[in-house]
């Protein structure tokens, strides 16, 4: 009966999505400018500003584009900027010049004072941004974050309509590639003050600085378009006129819409990678994104206990999650930090190398602990809730850590929820959950993924109250300064410390796979942020 539902649900979906195009099979005439894309999940918000997930962010970089954007190479390269900053001697001041010919979709001239009130709108809380704790490299954002100063005191100010100065709190090495965030996209004052509270609500309340326009997004579907921005500063580069987007959660409805010729790229995993070995159509990106199991410290009383957070920690075979559930998509994590974001500035070794491995696996002692535990809160069993996204790997990495929790740990029940995207990441920010799938992918600056579980921030779903990550991360991101040695040393503390305190249970880093047309040309793979640029593709 399943296999039948099933059937019925890719044959429906197939049917429902066939009015996109006349799919790959007869790439003649105008399907040769129309793309038919992916997206893993239903998006939670088209505001640059108020932007925190990667499946918005994925959607964000085609039609929004900043001051820089990475390339191939993981570099970062002027976008919307003419030139990389030029640096002030003690490394606080940056002056970027913009480009002459840049302007949003409906003809108005993007210029300095967008960019500046793109960050102000950011840091400003009134704004409610989930994302404000990621540009407290700007000097006074974290006191404008704390409503202690108001944004126009932000470090970022227009010199002329064409030239921006940004001053730091403090030297930053990543700072290039921090600036091509799609977060600090440049927003029109009057565009955004004149849609008020409906601002990025829908593709009419929206207007981009990228290469495409949104159309035909109203907040909660899940089918959308972009069309060609003829306004776009490179839009003779631009290919294609349209790409359909269609949100597709399970692996056997993409890769059938796949085959039909329905869609020139899915998401593929577990026995899809297998079949697929070999081909022409399989591209594997490594990322950057941490997997972690993130536990509702705050809201559960029970995860207050150290005993109970280790036992989960031992418990879980991090080789067999990524090797046997998720099929090779993924490699086993080695602490909070990923490995391969940054090497020792003293040695040249590795995270894992130079940190060692932090996170492992040990039954006994994942039972010893559990048996503590129900000891010291004076319960016999426990019951957990388990929050998922309701795709393929958010599913069967939940019914995996369901299994080896009731397994290892007799004594602990896990119920499992599986939900929409939207609905997990509404969980985990109003701090109320047991158990999540989460994660994080953070820029090329590893103090990021520290930086998450710092008491004032609003990823912090656990509510980790901790004065010693709060020092660390201001060491990190002012004292330190050019003193990368000092600051390595400091990455490894904080690290040591949260998986010490089991403060989140790391699983695995991510890695990416897709079934890609092998006509489609000209797509960029990235280890930092959207695996697959699509941009500038065209089909040979």
């Amino acid at each position: 009966m399943k296999r039948v539902v099933t059937a019925v649900l890719v044959l429906t979906a197939i049917m429902a999505f066939s009015a996109y195009g006349a799919g790959r099979r007869a790439e003649t005439g105008t399907r040769l400018k129309t793309l038919n894309w992916v997206a893993p999940g239903e998006v939670t918000t088209m505001d640059s500003g108020k932007s925190y997930d990667t499946i918005s962010w994925e959607q964000l970089e085609l039609f929004n584009e900043s001051l820089y954007k990475i390339n191939g190479d993981n570099e970062p390269v002027p976008a919307l900027a003419a030139a990389l900053p030029a640096v002030s001697a003690d490394g606080l001041t940056l002056t970027i010049d913009l480009r002459p010919n840049i302007a949003f979709s409906d003809g108005t001239r993007i210029t300095a004072h967008d960019f500046v009130y793109a960050a102000q709108r950011i840091a400003d809380p009134a704004t409610g941004s989930q994302s404000a704790n990621r540009i407290t490299y700007f000097k006074n954002a974290s006191d404008i974050i704390a409503g202690k100063q108001p944004p126009e005191n932000l470090g970022i100010r227009a010199l002329s309509d064409s030239r921006l100065e940004i001053t730091l709190t403090a030297p930053n090495p990543y700072i290039n590639t921090e600036l091509s965030n799609v977060l600090l996209a440049p927003v029109n004052r009057a565009f955004a003050q004149e849609k008020g509270a409906a601002y990025g609500l829908s593709s009419e309340n929206l207007l981009a600085s990228g290469p495409f326009v949104l159309t035909g997004w109203n907040g909660a579907n899940i089918s959308w378009k972009y069309v060609k921005n003829p306004h776009y500063w490179d839009a003779a580069n631009i290919y294609f006129d349209e790409i359909n987007v269609q949100v597709v959660k399970e692996t056997a409805t993409g890769v059938a819409l796949y085959e039909a010729g329905n869609l020139d790229g899915a998401a593929v995993s577990g026995e899809y990678l297998n079949a697929y070995r070999g081909t022409a159509d399989l591209v594997s990106v490594k990322t950057l994104r941490m997997t972690n199991l993130e536990l509702g410290i705050s809201s559960n009383q029970y995860l207050q206990n150290l005993n109970l957070r280790k036992a989960l920690l031992l418990a879980v075979d991090r080789n067999e999650l990524a090797q046997s559930i998720l099929n090779g998509d993924g490699i086993p994590s080695v602490g909070v930090i990923p490995n391969g974001i940054a090497v020792s500035p003293v040695n040249g070794k590795s995270i894992a190398d130079d940190f060692g491995v932090l996170v492992s696996t040990n039954i006994p002692e994942a039972k010893r602990h559990f048996a503590q535990a129900l000891r010291e809160l004076g319960v016999s069993t426990l019951t957990l809730r388990l929050v998922t996204t309701d795709n393929d790997e958010g599913t069967k990495t939940g019914q995996y850590l369901q299994s080896v929790y009731e397994t290892n740990l007799p004594g602990l029940k896990i119920d499992l929820a599986n939900v929409p995207a939207s609905v997990r990441f509404q969980e985990m920010m109003a701090y109320k959950f047991d158990l999540a799938l989460g994660g994080w992918t953070g820029e090329f600056n590893p103090a990021t993924y520290i930086k998450q579980f710092e008491t004032s921030n609003e990823h912090n779903h656990g509510r980790w109250v901790s004065p010693e990550v709060t020092a660390l991360i201001d060491a990190l991101e002012n004292s330190d300064g050019t003193n990368f040695a000092l600051r390595w040393e400091h990455l490894r503390e904080a690290n040591k410390y949260l998986v010490d305190n089991v403060v989140t249970v790391p699983l695995v880093q991510a890695a990416k796979s897709y079934l890609i047309n092998p006509k489609l040309k000209g797509y960029v793979v990235h280890v930092l942020g959207t695996a697959i640029d699509i941009t500038h593709a065209y089909f040979e």
